[in-house]
């Protein structure tokens, strides 16, 4: 809202509710009151008031039969004093993002219009504080209560509206407060009859059994909502679970969590060596970003900085927000949830949600995280475990590279790229040390490992993340290359070959008594082909670059690259 809405809500309150008061006053005047009933009704409308029940994930307070039997009793002097109460109540007792001013203001000129407009259609169709017989009373008073709602719901409808606020949950709302204020009905007409027949002992009779089955039917909501959030974190704990990828686990957790806690933004955060804070995955608003954009944290975290490494805790508004030092957020931001992540009683990370309105989490919302954080930290450490296992099982173990197996599936993929578009070529060059048996028989084979780890490194520093590095097996190595046309491979290739011809690798010969360091020059023959002009599918194209390697490079005299042209090879010296 503007502070020119605020405004125009304010002046209004000033223009409306004194003057519907003197309407009331004088168009309406009060039967006598009987102070000790007011004080019952004013005791059984705040015990209302502190108790609320969800139906359709909508809050609703029943305090309407009260202010109903009020009405059929006192009047509407009575009823908008009264009325006038629990909205001043209600700011109080119903978290909102809205300020308690403009909602008092708003709530206030609202049930003043709708006292007394309901309380004229009351007296309009035969309605009265006199005696009246049951049918009349029972027909006045539904229509003064369809009234009521109807009227409510409408001005609500066009402030919002007004306000330019989301309407598509209206329709349920509004059909929630009419068929709530119709079932109250039988309970304020009887309520006022017993009033009338037997003074405040009707307070017995029905105040106090409503109070309790109210309490009762709230606690037993409250215990179903409790075993639905515990039925919710099992099955996001499942689909945790079933998260094979440390990245899968983390953009899972962040989504599914959305679904239960009403959050804005989420952000995870590594904690590392006690101190240290890193960013890990976020999402904000629909998206999920590498760098928060609305978020920023320090590198290491400070004492007395308000994020708790043993509980979680809620900050409900911005002055309470002011206790996380350090930590910058959007200026939208309104509530903020920050809870620890654990495993074996270690904290080892955070989970941070962020919302813009003011009170957005509760005591059921920090169970739920409390819950779904043990899910998730045991299903990252899960997702490590196999992630460092399919590590080992596709990288070679001496140069850290991936290894044939891995290879074969890359290529398969790629090739599945090149058939559905993605890419337009797909050239592979296959490079081998020349003579790498006799450098072994002369140095050891330690030292043709070192050689190997020394040229594997070599070949990353040429590697982009688009391209395929592998170990194809002993001396020789593969490169993947999408999108590279035949030409631009050959380039590439004579790079790495030039490169390599004119390094020197420092080694340790262990056949030698002496072990003192050697300088060794070494060669790579590599053999280059690229589909579709060479090949059709992955394992041709990786024979017809290995036979350019043999025909075109060790054949051709070593240190050179073969191009593979069908059955002739061209030779780049």
């Amino acid at each position: 809202m503007t502070a020119q809405q605020k405004r125009a809500i304010y002046i209004l309150w000033l223009l409306v509710v004194p003057m519907m008061f003197y309407i009331a006053l004088h168009y309406f005047p009060a039967a006598s009151y009987d102070y000790v009933d007011l004080a019952i009704y004013m005791a059984i409308l705040l015990a209302t008031l502190m108790t609320s029940i969800s139906l359709d994930r909508v809050s609703i307070t029943l305090e309407r039969w009260v202010i109903f039997s009020l009405f059929f009793q006192y009047g509407i002097v009575a009823e908008m004093i009264f009325m006038q109460i629990a909205v001043f109540v209600l700011l109080f007792t119903m978290k909102s993002s809205t300020p308690k001013g403009f909602r008092f203001a708003f709530n206030s000129i609202n049930f003043a219009v709708v006292s007394i407009i309901s309380g004229v259609i009351f007296h309009v169709f035969g309605g009265s504080l006199q005696e009246m017989s049951l049918s009349e009373f029972l027909l006045a008073g539904f229509i003064y209560a369809s009234a009521y709602s109807i009227i409510n719901s409408a001005i609500i409808y066009l402030f919002f509206k007004w306000l330019k606020t989301d309407t598509s949950r209206m329709k349920k709302i509004i059909l929630w407060d009419y068929v709530t204020t119709i079932l109250l009905l039988p309970f304020a007409i009887t309520f006022c009859l017993l009033m009338q027949q037997f003074g405040s002992t009707a307070f017995l009779l029905i105040g106090v059994p409503f109070i309790i089955v109210l309490l009762v039917s709230s606690n037993y909501m409250k215990s179903n909502k409790l075993n639905e959030v515990l039925s919710s974190s099992t099955i996001i704990g499942h689909q945790l679970a079933d998260s094979l990828r440390v990245k899968d686990v983390l953009l899972t957790f962040i989504d599914k969590i959305k679904g239960v806690i009403p959050y804005d933004n989420a952000y995870i955060v590594d904690f590392r060596m006690g101190e240290n804070l890193v960013m890990l995955a976020c999402k904000e608003g629909e998206f999920h970003n590498d760098t928060p954009t609305k978020f920023s944290l320090p590198q290491k975290r400070g004492e007395g900085d308000g994020l708790d490494v043993e509980a979680t805790k809620l900050f409900m508004n911005k002055k309470s927000v002011e206790a996380l030092i350090g930590y910058s957020f959007d200026t939208s931001v309104e509530s903020i949830m920050t809870a620890p992540i654990k495993r074996n009683q270690r904290t080892e990370g955070f989970l941070i949600l962020t919302s813009n309105q003011r009170y957005a989490f509760e005591e059921m919302h920090v169970k739920m995280v409390d819950l779904l954080t043990g899910y998730f930290a045991t299903a990252v450490e899960k997702a490590r475990y196999y992630e460092r296992t399919v590590e080992k099982s596709v990288r070679c173990g001496l140069t850290g590279l991936y290894n044939f197996r891995y290879l074969e599936s890359k290529l398969d993929e790629e090739v599945i790229r090149y058939h559905t578009g993605e890419v337009s070529t797909l050239s592979t060059i296959i490079l081998d040390i020349d003579h790498f048996k006799s450098i072994n028989d002369t140095y050891g084979h330690q030292s043709g490992n070192d050689l190997l780890c020394t040229f594997a490194a070599l070949l990353r520093s040429y590697q982009t993340p688009e391209m395929t590095l592998a170990r194809y097996g002993g001396e020789e190595f593969v490169m993947i290359l999408p999108n590279y046309e035949k030409a631009e491979a050959v380039e590439f290739a004579e790079t790495i070959r030039k490169a390599m011809e004119e390094s020197s690798f420092k080694i340790t010969p262990d056949l030698s008594e002496e072990r003192e360091p050697t300088i060794v020059q070494m060669t790579i023959s590599i053999g280059v082909a690229t589909m579709p002009i060479d090949a059709k599918d992955g394992k041709e194209l990786l024979r017809n670059a290995d036979r350019a390697l043999y025909i075109g490079g060790k054949q051709a005299g070593r240190n050179r690259v073969g191009v593979y042209e069908k059955e002739k090879e061209n030779i780049l010296s």
